[in-house]
Protein backbone atom coordinates (compact mmCIF):
# COMPACT_ATOMS: atom_id res chain seq x y z
CA UNK A 1 0.00 0.00 0.00
CA UNK A 2 2.14 3.20 -0.98
CA UNK A 3 2.17 5.70 2.49
CA UNK A 4 0.24 8.74 1.24
CA UNK A 5 -3.15 6.20 1.01
CA UNK A 6 -2.93 6.42 4.89
CA UNK A 7 -2.71 10.03 4.63
CA UNK A 8 -5.40 10.62 2.55
CA UNK A 9 -7.83 8.27 4.59
CA UNK A 10 -6.60 10.14 7.83
CA UNK A 11 -7.39 13.25 6.51
CA UNK A 12 -10.85 12.28 4.90
CA UNK A 13 -11.52 10.87 8.56
CA UNK A 14 -11.06 14.37 10.02
CA UNK A 15 -12.78 16.42 7.21
CA UNK A 16 -16.40 14.35 8.25
CA UNK A 17 -18.29 14.67 11.04
CA UNK A 18 -20.69 11.13 11.48
CA UNK A 19 -22.14 12.01 14.20
CA UNK A 20 -24.76 9.70 16.42
CA UNK A 21 -26.88 11.64 19.43
CA UNK A 22 -24.02 13.86 19.17
CA UNK A 23 -21.14 11.18 19.23
CA UNK A 24 -18.83 11.78 15.94
CA UNK A 25 -18.36 8.05 15.12
CA UNK A 26 -15.53 9.32 12.80
CA UNK A 27 -12.95 10.04 15.80
CA UNK A 28 -10.58 13.04 14.11
CA UNK A 29 -7.51 11.71 16.38
CA UNK A 30 -8.18 8.15 14.41
CA UNK A 31 -7.77 10.57 11.33
CA UNK A 32 -4.89 12.42 12.83
CA UNK A 33 -3.13 8.75 13.21
CA UNK A 34 -3.60 8.02 9.90
CA UNK A 35 -1.95 11.09 8.97
CA UNK A 36 1.03 10.59 11.40
CA UNK A 37 1.58 7.01 10.19
CA UNK A 38 1.70 7.45 6.78
CA UNK A 39 4.32 10.38 7.32
CA UNK A 40 6.27 8.56 9.00
CA UNK A 41 6.89 5.70 5.81
CA UNK A 42 7.06 8.93 3.47
CA UNK A 43 9.51 10.50 5.84
CA UNK A 44 11.37 6.95 6.19
CA UNK A 45 11.40 6.13 2.63
CA UNK A 46 10.55 8.87 0.36
CA UNK A 47 11.53 12.14 1.23
CA UNK A 48 13.13 13.62 5.02
CA UNK A 49 11.03 16.52 3.58
CA UNK A 50 7.65 14.73 4.94
CA UNK A 51 9.29 14.83 8.11
CA UNK A 52 7.97 18.91 9.23
CA UNK A 53 4.36 17.19 7.86
CA UNK A 54 4.99 14.66 10.50
CA UNK A 55 5.34 16.65 13.68
CA UNK A 56 2.71 18.96 12.54
CA UNK A 57 0.50 15.86 12.81
CA UNK A 58 1.67 14.84 15.52
CA UNK A 59 0.91 18.11 17.06
CA UNK A 60 -2.37 17.95 15.35
CA UNK A 61 -3.24 14.58 16.94
CA UNK A 62 -2.48 15.80 20.52
CA UNK A 63 -4.99 18.47 20.10
CA UNK A 64 -7.71 16.51 18.72
CA UNK A 65 -7.23 14.63 21.60
CA UNK A 66 -7.92 17.27 24.02
CA UNK A 67 -10.76 17.86 21.42
CA UNK A 68 -12.47 14.11 22.96
CA UNK A 69 -12.78 15.35 26.64
CA UNK A 70 -14.05 18.72 25.60
CA UNK A 71 -10.78 20.80 26.07
CA UNK A 72 -11.16 22.33 21.97
CA UNK A 73 -13.86 24.66 23.43
CA UNK A 74 -11.52 26.72 25.15
CA UNK A 75 -10.65 29.84 22.42
CA UNK A 76 -6.98 29.16 22.43
CA UNK A 77 -6.91 25.47 22.41
CA UNK A 78 -9.64 25.49 19.07
CA UNK A 79 -7.44 28.02 17.39
CA UNK A 80 -4.23 26.18 17.94
CA UNK A 81 -6.18 22.76 17.00
CA UNK A 82 -7.22 24.89 13.68
CA UNK A 83 -3.08 26.23 13.11
CA UNK A 84 -1.87 23.04 13.14
CA UNK A 85 -4.80 21.58 10.95
CA UNK A 86 -3.13 24.11 8.40
CA UNK A 87 0.00 23.79 8.72
CA UNK A 88 0.43 19.67 8.49
CA UNK A 89 -2.26 20.35 5.06
CA UNK A 90 0.18 23.27 4.27
CA UNK A 91 3.92 21.09 4.92
CA UNK A 92 1.76 17.40 3.29
CA UNK A 93 1.30 19.82 0.01
CA UNK A 94 4.86 21.59 0.36
CA UNK A 95 6.63 17.98 0.09
CA UNK A 96 4.56 16.69 -2.92
CA UNK A 97 5.26 20.01 -4.68
CA UNK A 98 8.87 19.14 -3.74
CA UNK A 99 8.95 15.98 -4.57
CA UNK A 100 6.91 16.81 -7.91
CA UNK A 101 9.09 19.78 -9.44
CA UNK A 102 11.88 18.06 -8.57
CA UNK A 103 10.87 15.62 -11.45
CA UNK A 104 9.28 17.51 -13.64
CA UNK A 105 5.74 17.19 -12.89
CA UNK A 106 4.45 20.73 -12.92
CA UNK A 107 0.64 19.72 -13.24
CA UNK A 108 0.81 18.38 -9.48
CA UNK A 109 3.17 20.82 -8.31
CA UNK A 110 0.48 23.30 -9.22
CA UNK A 111 -2.31 21.24 -8.12
CA UNK A 112 -1.04 21.22 -4.67
CA UNK A 113 0.33 24.75 -4.71
CA UNK A 114 -3.25 26.06 -5.42
CA UNK A 115 -4.94 23.93 -2.70
CA UNK A 116 -2.54 24.55 -0.40
CA UNK A 117 -3.58 28.66 -0.58
CA UNK A 118 -7.46 28.27 -0.71
CA UNK A 119 -7.01 26.26 2.34
CA UNK A 120 -5.42 28.37 4.19
CA UNK A 121 -7.45 31.63 2.60
CA UNK A 122 -10.56 29.92 3.78
CA UNK A 123 -9.63 29.02 7.26
CA UNK A 124 -8.38 32.51 8.12
CA UNK A 125 -11.22 33.78 6.55
CA UNK A 126 -13.47 31.27 9.22
CA UNK A 127 -11.21 31.80 11.61
CA UNK A 128 -12.33 35.17 11.51
CA UNK A 129 -15.74 34.88 11.01
CA UNK A 130 -15.96 32.18 13.66
CA UNK A 131 -13.69 33.97 16.50
CA UNK A 132 -14.81 37.44 16.10
CA UNK A 133 -18.74 36.69 15.55
CA UNK A 134 -19.38 38.52 12.52
CA UNK A 135 -22.95 38.59 11.73
CA UNK A 136 -22.40 37.29 8.38
CA UNK A 137 -24.29 34.16 7.50
CA UNK A 138 -24.36 33.98 3.94
CA UNK A 139 -20.38 34.55 3.61
CA UNK A 140 -19.94 32.02 6.41
CA UNK A 141 -22.13 29.53 4.38
CA UNK A 142 -20.01 30.46 1.22
CA UNK A 143 -16.88 30.01 3.31
CA UNK A 144 -17.65 26.23 4.50
CA UNK A 145 -18.77 25.54 0.86
CA UNK A 146 -15.51 26.44 -0.65
CA UNK A 147 -13.50 25.13 2.22
CA UNK A 148 -15.61 21.52 2.32
CA UNK A 149 -14.82 21.26 -1.65
CA UNK A 150 -11.54 21.77 -1.51
CA UNK A 151 -10.59 19.87 1.14
CA UNK A 152 -12.42 17.38 -0.10
CA UNK A 153 -10.63 18.03 -3.62
CA UNK A 154 -7.09 18.22 -1.69
CA UNK A 155 -7.81 14.04 -0.21
CA UNK A 156 -8.66 12.90 -3.98
CA UNK A 157 -5.70 14.38 -5.00
CA UNK A 158 -4.05 12.68 -1.99
CA UNK A 159 -5.38 9.02 -3.63
CA UNK A 160 -5.10 9.87 -7.13
CA UNK A 161 -1.07 11.03 -6.34
CA UNK A 162 -0.22 7.86 -3.94
CA UNK A 163 0.68 5.92 -6.84
CA UNK A 164 3.19 8.43 -8.33
CA UNK A 165 6.69 6.76 -8.91
CA UNK A 166 8.26 9.74 -6.88
CA UNK A 167 5.51 9.21 -4.01
CA UNK A 168 6.00 5.61 -3.69
CA UNK A 169 10.00 5.47 -3.44
CA UNK A 170 12.77 7.19 -2.64
CA UNK A 171 14.04 7.30 -6.74
CA UNK A 172 16.14 10.33 -7.10
CA UNK A 173 15.07 12.47 -10.76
Amino acid sequence: MPPLYPVATGFLITSLALRINGFDILVDAVGWLLVVFGLSHMEASIDPVFGKAKVAAIVTLVLSAAELVGLTVHVVIGLLYGLSRMATIWLVAEGIITRAQAFGDVSTASTFNALRWVLAIVSVVGWLIGYTGAPVPIIALIVVIIGLGAILWFTICLYRSARLPYLVSASRP
